[in-house]
This record gives C-alpha cells, structure tokens and sequence, in this order.
C-alpha cells in the first residue's frame, strides 16, 4: 500500500491525540520500522491495520470507528494534496461516480504499482449506491472517504449501509433522502 496512506494515518493520529499519543500508538504497534513512513514508500497493509489496533488499544475507541473516522479525514487531505483532481467535481455523486474510471486512473499514472480498490457507484432515483471491493479489508476507510467527500461538498443525504463482508473487503453504501 502506498506510503501517502500510512502518512496520513500517523498525521491521522497526530490531530486525534496529539504528537505523544501517535509516538505511543505507532511504538505499540510492534512494527518493523517504528512507524517512519515516506510518501512514495510501499508498505504492506497489514501495518496499517496494527496501527489502528494499537490506536483502537489505546484510546479505548472502536476499531472500525476509527478507521471511518480516519477515512473522513482522508478525504479532507485529498481536498488539499489533490485538490486539482478534487476541485474538477461539483458534487460527491459527480466525484463518487468517477472514482473507479477516472480517480483511480490518474493515481495509477502517478503510482504505476499501486492497487487502488475497485469503487462503482450508480444512481437509482435520488439514492446512489456505491461498491467498494478491494484486496485490503478497508470497508470502514471507505465508508469514511465517503461521508467525507458529502462533508465536503455539502450533500446532506443520509450514508447507510446495505452490505458488507466479514472481513471488510467488501461494501456497499447508499446516499439517500
């Protein structure tokens, strides 16, 4: 998984319980290189599941409120580190609609080994469903990612959820009202 992500998870940590809190967190963690990332870095992506753990561990929070919450605060960075690619939609069902077919085209020209999930949405009336399926069990970042991009963009429909696997690699959401 690409090193931007686990940079983000140690800011992630940063903003949640400050500089000691992520330095205990990522100590915790039992990793192999004490938690230093780079942004161009290939990491694999059970790391960043001890880190949650060690996080959940330590603050006493829900694993997978964590990882929604640190999905949420993903899509705000994106709004920053990519805000060309952001700032082309004028909606999350515009930007949702094109994750998959456009959004995860250009990050597979910025990072050729990168393997972003695969993420569809499509419209039934005024709901959008969208389909998260990945390699990685991140159903809970993705479900962050997208009430972060409706935050952003000021979609006011209600995120549910309609499906999941056990493991987390599979979901489906809907935006509806």
């Amino acid at each position: 998984m690409k090193g931007i992500v686990f940079s983000e998870l140690v800011g992630f940590l940063d903003k949640a319980g400050g500089p000691a809190f992520a330095e205990k967190v990522l100590g915790d963690a039992g990793l192999e290189h004490g938690g230093a990332y780079t942004r161009v870095g290939q990491y694999p992506w059970q790391e960043a599941v001890r880190v949650v753990e060690a996080a959940s561990r330590e603050s006493g929070a829900e694993f997978a409120d964590l990882c929604n919450q640190f999905g949420s605060y993903l899509f705000e960075r994106f709004t920053v580190l990519y805000a060309d690619i952001v700032g082309r939609y004028e909606t999350a069902e515009e930007l949702l609609s094109h994750v998959g077919d456009h959004i995860h085209e250009e990050v597979r020209v910025l990072y050729p080994d990168a393997r972003p999930p695969e993420v569809r949405a499509h419209s039934e009336g005024s709901t959008l469903r969208v389909e998260y399926s990945s390699h990685r069990p991140f159903a809970h970042i993705a479900h962050g990612l997208v009430a972060g991009a409706m935050k952003h963009f000021g979609d006011d429909r209600t995120l549910k959820w309609i499906t999941a696997s056990e493991d987390g690699s599979q979901a489906e959401f809907a935006l509806t009202g």
